[in-house]
């Protein structure tokens, strides 16, 4: 009789164990949606990296939020919009180059901002049960909108597949 008590608990707690599933929980380290990266450069010496004094970028469109604020940099990652699986899109993005300018008192170097729009093809891939889904982006391409200042002069696409955020997607040089 003692034996049949303590095997009926036994039982329950094995199956009790047994469904127990593991956590749903994304580690920080799992690659997920890359960001674009871009790498400036130099217009004379266009194997030598040339930072960009005190850039702020802002998405446009949806996004007009800040996505770099004043910050003298050779290399930006930029978030990628993405709506649906084998739909082209388009991300936008105002660069502004010596963004501390300070209009009112006409003191600092003349502020500058260039227009670029990236238009990328994304495809979902599947990552885990706990972090879902990630967009991969292909045929990427890049457009500068002229204007009659243009502080980026040239740029380079290095790989329009966005996969992963080891190296640089695009040169702009300036």
């Amino acid at each position: 009789m003692i034996k049949r008590f303590y095997i009926i608990p036994f039982f329950i707690t094995c199956i009790w164990c047994l469904s127990c599933e593991k956590d749903d929980i994304c580690s920080e380290t799992t690659a997920t949606t890359p960001h674009l990266i871009i790498r400036f450069y130099d217009i004379n010496n266009p194997s030598q990296p040339k930072s960009v004094r005190q850039l702020s970028v802002i998405g446009n469109g949806d996004n007009l939020e800040p996505v770099i604020s004043n910050r003298s940099t050779d290399s930006i990652a930029l978030p990628l919009k993405f709506n649906e699986e084998n739909i082209y899109t388009i991300t936008e993005f105002e660069l502004k180059k010596n963004s501390d300018y300070d209009t009112d008192s006409n003191s600092g170097t003349n502020s500058d901002s260039d227009f670029i729009k990236i238009t990328t093809l994304p495809i979902f891939k599947y990552v885990s049960r706990a972090c879902g889904f990630k967009s991969i982006y292909t045929e990427s391409k890049i457009n500068i909108i002229e204007d009659s200042s243009n502080w980026i002069f040239n740029y380079e696409m290095i790989n329009d597949h966005i996969e992963y955020e080891n190296k640089a997607h695009i040169k702009l040089y300036h």
